[in-house]
């Protein structure tokens, strides 16, 4: 009997940790692979010289079953082997090449955000998946965040009259784009964290949006000096929605890479939310918990992604909306009955945020210029 495969490309700080803990994606399938044991990991690198550590890495974590296989045999193996889905968790400019390879195959597809920070990538894997009838799920994983569930809900039901201004300060370590990606000088920190924010505006609004304008500046600090190009240390953006009913919404994004070494958060991220009759405020780092030790001060968010005791299993799990991310995509392919809903970070339902990005990026190379979108964009594939 052949073995069905989960298959995993990538090896970096999302897959296996970084200094502010643990990775999400190789414990999150393992964790799921434990409750249906009919599954085997694929794990593919890109770099021999880092075998042994990455031997090392899953000795460490006790993960058993799993085949560790450089990138160039990948294709002989899916071409070879039952595989049930990919993940893939890798820098953004290869994205789109590992994508359109599991689609042409068929296989049901978790990409980690944003789709390929690429427009034109991006519609082509959106026309691929469809064609295909194959799933390409994108990892906004805050849409399953309660609390951005709970202001959708505030929204849909016009609890507090509609939305006015809605403003997010999103930033973390300047040691993340100097010391830990080393591929950060292809990308900029708007893409980078803030597209989970952007797609929320998607997630809130889906098809009411009729066109949006967008300005971005980039500060010019110590990152940007390192690298260049886009990778500003902060990036402001406006961005102004026009919904299909005439009324419009204001959003502000204050996102860096600028927390100094001694920050006590990987993250800090607060969005305020205004309405017409009513404000609301989410605090990401606050609402979560503080860790002292003799060596420093954590800030810890328990709901994204973090182990503790599981009372009706009498074990440890990991649990947070990071693994919901990667546990509902596994139900859905394994037991093949696909959810029709508008809400799943379907590529189909996460085409926007890569068409702001697009703007954006246009908007920061021509010093804030104001660059207006057209939603008709979704269909220019």
């Amino acid at each position: 009997m052949k073995k069905n495969y989960i298959i995993i490309v990538g090896t970096g700080s999302f897959v296996f940790e970084d200094s502010f803990g643990d990775g999400v994606v190789l414990r999150s399938v393992q964790q799921w692979r434990e409750e249906h044991k009919k599954y085997s990991i694929a794990l593919f690198y890109h770099s021999k010289e880092k075998r042994e550590l990455i031997k090392t890495k899953l000795k460490k974590l006790f993960i058993e079953d799993i085949e560790l296989l450089h990138i160039d045999t990948l294709k002989l193996f899916i071409d070879t082997k039952n595989i049930l889905s990919a993940f893939i968790a890798i820098p953004d400019k290869h994205h789109y090449v590992y994508t359109k390879l599991f689609l042409k195959h068929k296989i049901a597809t978790w990409l980690v955000k944003p789709i390929s920070d690429n427009l034109k990538e991006a519609k082509k894997l959106l026309y691929l998946s469809e064609k295909k009838r194959t799933i390409l799920w994108v990892d906004y994983h805050k849409r399953f965040d309660k609390s951005n569930l709970l202001l959708k809900l505030h929204i849909d039901k016009n609890n507090y009259g509609k939305m006015l201004h809605y403003s997010v300060q999103y930033t973390q370590p300047i040691t993340l784009p100097l010391e830990t990606f080393s591929w950060t000088q292809d990308t900029n920190v708007l893409s980078y964290i803030g597209c989970h924010y952007i797609d929320q505006l998607e997630f809130l609004y889906k098809d009411k949006i009729e066109s949006f304008k967008v300005s971005s500046l980039g500060t010019q600090g110590i990152v940007y000096k390192q690298l260049g190009g886009l990778c500003y240390d902060s990036i402001v953006t406006t961005l102004n929605l026009q919904l299909k009913d005439g009324t419009s919404v204001l959003s502000t994004f204050q996102v860096g890479w600028n927390d100094p070494y001694a920050t006590p958060s990987k993250s800090h991220q607060r969005v305020e939310v205004t309405f017409e009759k009513g404000r609301l405020i989410m605090d990401q780092k606050e609402r979560g918990m503080e860790l002292w030790d003799n060596e420093k001060f954590n800030h810890i968010n328990p709901y994204f992604f973090t182990k503790s005791y599981d009372v009706l299993k009498d074990k440890e799990q990991y649990s947070g909306y990071g693994y919901d991310s990667v546990k509902y995509f596994l139900n859905m392919v394994s037991d093949k009955k696909i959810i029709d809903s508008s809400s799943l970070p379907y590529i189909q339902n996460t085409l926007f945020s890569e068409i702001v990005l697009d703007a954006a990026k246009k908007s920061l190379k021509k010093n804030g210029k104001w660059i207006q979108v057209r939603m008709k964009a979704y269909n220019e594939i």
